[in-house]
């Protein structure tokens, strides 16, 4: 485990605090930048003027006040997760992934907890997103797409969820790398779909950016979401729905310009409509029964083009995330 400074380690223990939160933390930073002190020295500030002047939440000044030195509970969690083999990545850090800075602007976490294979968060990602209850035909089309970009030296991002998620982490991990951003604490996950002898091999890397023993929030799988997209160079989403996560990640994908590509084996329903309304905002559709090989969708993403601006998808009632 690195070496780390007094704001380092503070900063580790903020975001391994539960009830904190990333709107916290901004405005602890914030606060230290606007009177030119180290994080740490404004941490010994008394409770009263953490939550008047500073502007910290009543319940985030609770967990701190909980929490007690944040540099010592800093320390503790950077132990505690090396002796696990696990890793803490910090925003401007050579290790910390770029493109995560470059799409998420001031909102990159400012701390990662990193368990597997940290190189597979540098090479070329492609994010395999989509139905928890995926059809046969689409369940197919997303293995095979996993399998074959993770054998082409592709990285396959996902959340680790049931249905596609599952589907394209195990194809991945059997033919090359995969990356994981849960939920939930990385402590706190387990894999679903990969057995012992495929995660032995360690072609995986789960990327946590909540504190390591959180349990799932519906809130967390928002901001993973996003973080999932961030972290990909394209996005391949499966049977989307008009609403829910998987929507949630491809206006994500609209809204960073990211090549965005389409795949549902049925135009009915709820699919139906995310299918065509993602398609009218930009994004590509592709048949489920003929996926494209690396080179041709290679070619996919060489060519892509964002018709719309931010500005243009407000007309079409996306929202900012």
């Amino acid at each position: 485990m690195l070496e780390m400074d007094d704001d380092e380690l503070c900063l580790v223990g903020l975001c391994a605090t539960d009830g904190v939160g990333p709107a916290g933390i901004a405005r602890l930073r914030e606060a230290a930048r606007n009177r030119g002190v180290p994080l740490h020295t404004l941490m010994d500030l008394p409770r009263a003027e953490l939550e008047a002047e500073v502007g910290l939440p009543r319940a985030a000044v609770r967990a701190v006040a909980a929490m007690g030195s944040a540099r010592s509970h800093g320390r503790s969690v950077l132990w505690r997760l090396g002796r696990a083999g696990m890793r803490v990545l910090i925003e401007g850090q050579q290790d910390y992934p770029r493109r995560l800075r470059e799409s998420l602007g001031s909102q990159t976490p400012p701390v990662l907890f990193v368990a597997g294979d940290v190189a597979a968060l540098h090479e070329p990602c492609v994010a395999v997103v989509g139905s928890r209850r995926p059809s046969r035909v689409a369940r197919d089309a997303a293995r095979k797409l996993a399998g074959e970009q993770a054998a082409g030296g592709t990285t396959v991002v996902s959340g680790g969820a049931r249905g596609i998620d599952t589907t394209a982490h195990a194809a991945a991990a059997s033919a090359g790398r995969t990356v994981v951003v849960p939920a939930m604490g990385v402590e706190r996950f387990r894999w679903r779909g990969l057995s012992a002898s495929e995660l032995s091999d360690g072609g995986w890397c789960v990327l946590g950016q909540f504190p390591p023993q959180a349990g799932w929030r519906a809130a967390y799988a928002l901001m993973r979401n996003r973080t999932i997209v961030a972290l990909s160079e394209a996005v391949v989403a499966f049977e989307p729905r008009d609403t829910g996560g998987t929507w949630h990640s491809c206006v994500g994908a609209l809204h960073m310009r990211k090549p965005l590509y389409v795949a549902t084996a049925s135009c009915g329903g709820a699919r139906g409509r995310g299918l065509r309304r993602l398609v009218r905002l930009g994004a590509v559709a592709l048949d489920p029964t003929r996926m494209p090989d690396c080179a041709e969708f290679s070619r996919l993403v060489a060519e892509y083009r964002a018709p719309l601006s931010p500005d243009q998808l407000r007309l079409f009632d996306i929202p900012e995330l």
